[in-house]
């Protein structure tokens, strides 16, 4: 039970370092905001006096910020422009979901899965959804769960490989105008894992970048509130700013576009090094460390979205294409890809689903002679349940 009465006591004893904080960050952001305008005159040459882990390079020269022209009376409107948009293109994301191996359960099992959902655009009969599900065995437990045999390590590890196959069996297919890839192509979330992890991670994303270029079929990948500080980072190095821990590109672009307005392209450069590893994320990626492009768009209500790309569809001229497809897809579902939304609806695993899974497993240990010993905890819960 949470003690409402001491909770407010406390932030009122608090206040006065959180409003310190607060106008902190309120100096520093504003000093970033006044060297925004500025990024209209970067171009090429002003990586030469960018360091190595700059946050980002300059790719796409002009105006920073790239008005959307169109303005829409109604919501009819703009469902048309949608629909005209997408009229013909075969758009596909993919999505994961898993259970983790229950601490429950004497032997650790667990479960990956990743959906595809593909939208024709072609009436009644365009959508359609597959599956790829995979078992997370005790071995793969012993090999990259670390200290602990319940990781969510190797679970998480397999989700995400079957997701990056997903997509390229779709690239493959040669069946589709481009993909989302809902989360991030700069995987930094993996540099506080084992090295041999953060290798299969990063092979799955060198695997997919190459299909990509190979079947020329754009993978789109889209964080709807990203935390990523490259801009920020960039400027500071050019710019002399102030250092900030808290200050994220999102923060800093809010209220800078209207809805449909983008960014220009910028080549990521991510600075995601600690003490424990010497190389970021990027420097992991082999030949393609320098081919992930990324800009901003302004396609909810909310913080601007990040939109990442290879680099070759920016060389192909395809980045007008792609942030249109993403304003039509928030304009079918407001604020949000409908692809994408579909996608998480037909492959999240519930926690009934999830409930079921385990149960299978032991009807399937109990037919094969496996023991399984579950904890008392769960035997009561069960017990509890069934009363």
């Amino acid at each position: 039970m949470l003690d409402l009465r001491q909770l407010s006591l406390e932030l009122s004893e608090k206040k006065d370092d959180i409003l310190g904080f607060e106008r902190e960050e309120s100096q520093v952001m504003s000093a970033y905001k006044e060297k925004l305008p500025l990024i209209d005159a970067l171009d090429m040459r002003a990586n030469d006096r960018l360091p190595l882990y700059s946050g980002c390079k300059v790719l796409e020269e002009g105006a920073f910020i790239r008005r959307f022209s169109k303005r829409f009376m109604n919501r009819g409107e703009a469902t048309d422009w949608a629909m005209e948009v997408l009229r013909g293109k075969t758009i596909a994301a993919v999505d994961g979901s898993q259970v983790y191996a229950s601490r429950s359960y004497s032997v650790p099992i667990g479960l990956a899965q990743a959906g595809l959902v593909i939208n024709r655009h072609t009436g009644a009969d365009g959508f359609s959804a597959s599956y790829k599900l995979s078992l997370v065995l005790p071995r793969e437990f012993e090999e990259h769960g670390g200290m602990s045999a319940y990781s969510p390590v190797p679970v998480s590890l397999k989700r995400h490989q079957l997701e990056c196959k997903a997509i390229m069996d779709f690239m493959r297919s040669g069946q589709g105008n481009l993909v989302f890839f809902d989360g991030s192509l700069v995987l930094s979330f993996i540099s506080q894992l084992e090295e041999k992890v953060r290798e299969q991670y990063a092979a799955s994303i060198i695997e997919l970048m190459e299909a990509s270029e190979d079947t020329q079929t754009p993978v789109v990948a889209y964080t709807d509130m990203s935390l990523n500080k490259d801009l920020v980072t960039m400027m500071r190095h050019y710019y002399g700013l102030p250092l900030t821990t808290h200050l994220v590109d999102a923060y800093l672009l809010d209220g800078k576009l209207n809805w449909g307005d983008r960014t220009r392209a910028f080549l990521s450069d991510r600075e995601d090094r600690d003490v424990k590893n010497k190389r970021s994320t990027l420097d992991l990626y082999g030949p393609y460390r320098d081919s992930v492009a990324f800009f901003y768009i302004q396609s909810g209500g909310g913080l601007p979205s990040k939109i990442e790309v290879p680099r070759w569809v920016y060389e192909k001229k395809m980045l007008d294409m792609i942030a249109d497809v993403v304003r039509a897809e928030c304009i079918i579902r407001p604020g949000y890809p409908d692809i994408i939304h579909r996608a998480h609806e037909h492959t999240m695993i519930s926690q009934p689903e999830a409930d079921q899974f385990n149960r299978m497993l032991e009807g399937f240990a109990a037919k094969n002679g496996i023991k399984i010993y579950k904890s008392a905890k769960e035997q009561n819960k069960r017990m509890v349940h069934k009363a």
